[in-house]
C-alpha cells in the first residue's frame, strides 16, 4: 500500500529544474516471465528510490515507479519525454531490458545516429515475434534505422554460433568479456571512444546481473563494477548520454554494493542543474 501511495505521488514533474537526475522505476510482464517472478520485482522496484535515499543524501528527484499497462505506458512516456526536455538525466530501473524500448519512440530521430550502449553477458538479439526476454535488441534494430548497437562484456562461452552470427548480420559492435577487464582497459577506451565519435545520442542499459558471479566456482565470469564506472565515466563525460537503463529483477542484484556504486558514480559525474551556465 505504501508503493501505491507512493507511485501517485511521485508521477508529477513540478520543480524538475531544481535536480540534475531523476530516478523512475518500471516493471511488465513479458513471456517467459512467471508470474511470482514479476510481483517480487514489481515489489523490489518500488522500493528502489527509498533504499538510495537511506544510502546517501543526493539531488535525486523521485520520478516514480511504473507498472506498465497500456495505460501507463502512455503515461511513462509523457513523463519522460518531459525529462528529457528538461535536461534532467532520467536513471531508469527496469526489471528486464525490453523497457527500453518504450523510450525509443522519444529519442530515436532521422537526423541523429542514437547509440545504445549495452553493458551485459549477453546480445539480447533473440529474434521473436513478439517482445520477451532477451529480444530487445532485435526488436530496436528492426524498429528503427538510426540506431547503432554496441555490447559490452559479451560471455562468448555462453553464445551459439548462431547468435553470433545474427549479431554481425544485425551490424553489432562488441566487446567480449575478457576485452572488458582491467589489463584490457586502455583497448575498452579506444573501441568505446570510436563507437561514441559515430554517435549524436547515447542509451546506456547495464544488465546488472551480469555484474555478479553465478556461482562460487568461476567467479571470473563477470563485470568487475570498477569497469563498468569506467564506461560510465566516460560515456558521461561525451556529452551524448541521455538515458541509462539499470535491468535486475532479484533483490541481490537491485540492491547490490555495485548498483551502490553505479549510482554513485552517475550522482558524481553529472552536475546539478543550479551550477550548469
Amino acid at each position: 500500500m505504501f508503493g501505491l501511495f507512493r507511485r501517485n505521488k511521485t508521477h508529477s514533474v513540478t520543480g524538475v529544474s531544481a535536480f540534475s537526475m531523476v530516478l523512475m522505476s518500471i516493471s511488465q510482464k513479458i513471456k517467459p516471465m512467471k508470474h511470482v517472478e514479476f510481483e517480487m520485482a514489481d515489489q523490489s522496484l518500488q522500493d528502489v528510490f527509498d533504499w538510495l535515499a537511506e544510502q546517501e543524501q543526493s539531488r535525486w528527484l523521485n520520478g516514480g515507479h511504473y507498472m506498465l499497462s497500456e495505460q501507463m505506458i502512455g503515461r511513462f512516456q509523457l513523463n519522460l519525454s518531459r525529462y528529457l526536455g528538461s535536461h534532467t538525466l532520467p536513471v531508469v530501473f527496469s526489471n528486464c531490458t525490453e523497457g527500453v524500448l518504450h523510450a525509443l519512440p522519444l529519442l530515436s530521430s532521422r537526423n541523429k545516429e542514437l547509440g545504445i550502449i549495452h553493458i551485459g553477458n549477453q546480445f539480447e538479439i533473440k529474434p521473436t515475434l513478439e517482445p520477451e526476454i532477451g529480444s530487445a535488441y532485435h526488436f530496436a534494430l528492426a524498429r528503427f534505422n538510426d540506431i547503432r548497437l554496441f555490447c559490452m562484456g559479451i560471455d562468448g562461452a555462453r553464445q551459439s554460433d548462431k547468435t553470433l552470427e545474427y549479431a554481425e548480420d544485425l551490424g553489432c559492435d562488441w566487446l567480449t568479456l575478457p576485452e572488458c577487464q582491467f589489463s584490457q582497459r586502455f583497448h575498452m577506451k579506444e573501441q568505446l571512444a570510436s563507437y561514441l565519435a559515430h554517435c549524436d545520442q547515447v542509451v546506456l542499459s547495464i544488465d546488472l546481473a551480469s555484474l555478479c558471479p553465478q556461482t562460487l566456482v568461476g567467479t571470473e565470469r563477470y563485470l568487475e563494477v570498477q569497469m563498468v564506472n569506467r564506461i560510465i565515466r566516460q560515456s558521461l563525460i561525451s556529452g551524448k548520454v541521455k538515458m541509462v537503463q539499470l535491468v535486475g529483477w532479484k533483490d541481490k542484484h537491485i540492491f547490490a554494493r555495485s548498483t551502490l556504486s553505479i549510482l554513485q558514480e552517475l550522482a558524481g559525474m553529472v552536475p546539478t542543474n543550479d551550477k550548469v551556465a
